[in-house]
């Protein structure tokens, strides 16, 4: 992915909703950044015929709501640890294969959405995710929210569920789609019957069922047009998915 000598006309454009405002500081030093880069090549803004465009707006727009919502996960307390903000960091660090240049400007995000976090519209934020994004992203989202609440050492606490489920509901994911995302990060008993959504005392014909649609419903295709970075990540809950499902195969042995 390269941001450099688009972010300017990104963050203006696709990233005008509610992070635009956040972002608002950030806007000049990219717009410097990308100054010099148009003063070194004479080309700032342009691409050369046949170029890839290797960011699209849906993909900005995950990360500023991922990056925005994150946060105002981690301040649900209002009382955000500096280990938190490190520990979304190093999330991005070791989950995206983005280049070190890359990384420096989420990381400059990441520092300014912190710096201005009590400003944060958590509704407006998700609200506006949701009109931007499929099904399928609306539920990557939620499921990389609860990887980086648990990323600190404190696990998720209570406040932090309780606003990632107000953030569930704008995003109008369904009571079903939440309790098997929330289950994969509760070790609990039962928990591959949690996993697909499932009561124990489900009839084998409904566990099949249920598996097909869920299989069909994570499966990494349905977010492609984020990019190979967050096909990736849905790939882990594909896995969990089959896996559990296997698990309750093996003890019903059908």
């Amino acid at each position: 992915m390269a941001f450099k000598g688009k972010l300017i006309g990104a963050l203006l454009g696709s990233l005008a909703g509610p992070m635009g405002t956040i972002l608002g500081g950030l806007v000049g030093h990219f717009y410097d950044r990308a100054t010099e880069e148009r003063d070194a090549t004479g080309r700032i803004g342009q691409r050369s015929r046949g170029a890839e465009d290797s960011i699209s707006a849906a993909q900005l727009d995950f990360l500023t709501s991922l990056i925005g919502l994150s946060i105002a996960v981690a301040n649900a307390d209002r009382h955000v640890r500096v280990s938190q903000i490190d520990a979304l960091k190093a999330f991005f660090r070791q989950n995206f294969p983005y280049s070190q240049d890359d990384h420096r400007v989420i990381q400059a995000v990441i520092d300014e959405t912190f710096i201005n976090r009590e400003r944060l519209d958590v509704d407006a934020l998700a609200s506006y995710y949701r009109l931007s994004s499929s099904p399928a992203g609306r539920l990557l989202l939620l499921r990389l929210l609860y990887k980086i609440a648990e990323a600190d050492k404190r696990g998720v606490s209570q406040a932090e569920e309780q606003l990632i489920r107000r953030i569930t509901a704008t995003l109008r994911i369904d009571a079903a789609s939440y309790q098997s995302m929330a289950a994969e990060f509760k070790q609990e008993d039962n928990r591959a019957y949690g996993i697909l959504g499932i009561s124990p005392d489900a009839r084998n014909d409904q566990i099949r069922s249920v598996y097909r649609r869920l299989a069909a419903q994570y499966h990494p295709d349905t977010v492609a047009n984020l990019g190979e970075e967050f096909t990736k990540v849905a790939e882990e809950k594909f896995k969990l998915i089959n896996k559990a499902y296997g698990e309750i195969r093996a003890q019903r042995g059908f």
